[in-house]
Parts: structure tokens; C-alpha cells; sequence
């Protein structure tokens, strides 16, 4: 006598929806909302004029120069007055 486990009874119902998966999630895509892709382009675009080319010397004349500074040490000073701010608040008494 061979007996039967329930666990092939739970398998088609999976398989079942391996497949419609697949079959039924393109359908979804026709529910949305696509633009208007057939609409032509205005007239004006085709007359407008090429942006005009500058040479690389004008460019990188309007770059502003590095900072003369360190910021290593502004930050390090930064970091500094924080740490003194937050030892501060540690050793105040909240218990009123």
C-alpha cells in the first residue's frame, strides 16, 4: 500500500500561478498612461541657433581659484569647538 502526502496537492496551485504570472503582468501596462509620441516638434526648434563654442582658456577662466586657506584646519577647528560643546552638555545635571 502506497500512501499519498498532502505535499503534491499544495504544488498546482504554485504552478498554476508561475504561469498566469507572467501571462497577466503585461496587462498591466495597459493601463497606464503613455504621452503622445506622434505630436511633431514646434517649428521654432529646427530654426534655433547652435549654442556658440568658446575656447577652453575663456572656460576655465570663469573657475574660481582654490581657497588660499586650509580647510583642514577650519574643519579641525570646527570639530574642536563641537567636541568642547557636547562635553559641556554632558557634565550638566538634568535632573532638576
Amino acid at each position: 500500500m502506497r500512501l499519498v502526502s498532502a505535499r503534491p496537492l499544495e504544488r498546482p496551485p504554485m504552478r498554476a500561478a508561475r504561469l498566469l504570472a507572467p501571462l497577466l503582468l503585461p496587462l498591466l501596462g495597459g493601463c497606464a498612461t503613455f504621452p503622445a509620441l506622434d505630436s511633431t516638434p514646434e517649428p521654432t526648434v529646427g530654426q534655433a541657433a547652435y549654442p556658440e563654442l568658446l575656447p577652453l582658456d575663456e572656460l576655465l577662466a570663469g573657475v574660481p581659484p582654490p581657497p588660499a586657506t586650509d580647510p583642514a584646519a577650519a574643519l579641525a577647528a570646527r570639530a574642536a569647538a563641537l567636541k568642547a560643546r557636547a562635553a559641556a552638555l554632558r557634565a550638566q545635571d538634568l535632573s532638576g
